[in-house]
């Protein structure tokens, strides 16, 4: 399985490159770097330390790619590596993306070319996430795990892990955007032992001007995960 994405990431590339060498095509290209307080994802505290996350993101006319990485700045030895590859048509984003996390709090070390199933350290998720138009702000993600580290307590047999989530704009204007969300997942899973909403909370988005010649996206977020009964204050700026 983890075979097959590597090679559909392979293609990717080289259509890309077949892509761009047409004259009315462009690839978009980004690079950016994401200082975070700490890294939470989908109501999940994945550190307790800050951390630097990198984007490495390349945009065709319908196909995307890239990867994705965050190293905590703490003493917890804390790192993921992601890549992912994607289709876009109109609004609607379909992404597969492979979490990969070397290393984690107790010292363990992974392989990044062990694919088996049963030992790989590697998880594939698929997500379908259709983006807010001008008609309607809100945004929408199914994603669901179907490959490697996502296992039961036997550690044989996939949960299947499956995660939910609308985000609403309620503001935008001038570089200022302020949205909330909620989301959790249908059934037990890695996210909770039971049916459960693990990600509430509200995101304030604003440019913030340094200089005529530099301007800095920050956000903040609060958030709730009522299953854990935990609460996060987020701060984020990027750099890119």
């Amino acid at each position: 399985m983890l075979r097959v994405f590597y090679l559909s990431i392979a293609v990717l590339v080289t259509i890309l490159g077949e892509v761009k060498s047409q004259e009315t095509q462009n690839i978009k290209t980004q690079l950016k770097f994401d200082f975070v307080s700490r890294h939470l994802w989908r109501g999940i505290r994945n550190n307790t330390t800050p951390a630097v996350q990198t984007t490495i993101r390349f945009d065709g006319k319908m196909l995307f790619g890239g990867f994705w990485a965050s190293y905590s700045l703490g003493s917890e030895n804390i790192q993921e590596i992601d890549i992912y590859t994607g289709l876009k048509y109109k609004n609607v984003d379909l992404t597969i993306i492979d979490y990969y996390n070397p290393i984690d709090t107790a010292g363990w070390k992974g392989d990044f070319f062990e694919f088996r199933n049963s030992k790989t350290r590697h998880t594939l998720d698929a997500i379908i996430t259709i983006n807010q138009t001008n008609h309607i702000p809100i945004n929408i993600t199914i994603a669901t795990m179907f490959y490697g580290f996502d296992k039961d307590s036997t550690g044989i047999k996939n949960l299947y892990s499956s995660y939910l989530e609308a985000e609403y704009t309620l503001l935008r204007n001038d570089g200022t955007r302020i949205s909330i969300h909620v989301g959790g997942t249908p059934y037990k899973s890695y996210y909770a032992s039971k049916a459960a909403i693990t990600n509430a909370g509200l995101t304030l988005t604003r440019n913030i001007h340094i200089s005529p010649n530099l301007t800095i996206p920050a956000k903040g977020s609060f958030i709730l995960n009522p299953y854990t009964h935990q609460v996060f204050l987020l701060a984020a700026f990027t750099i890119q």
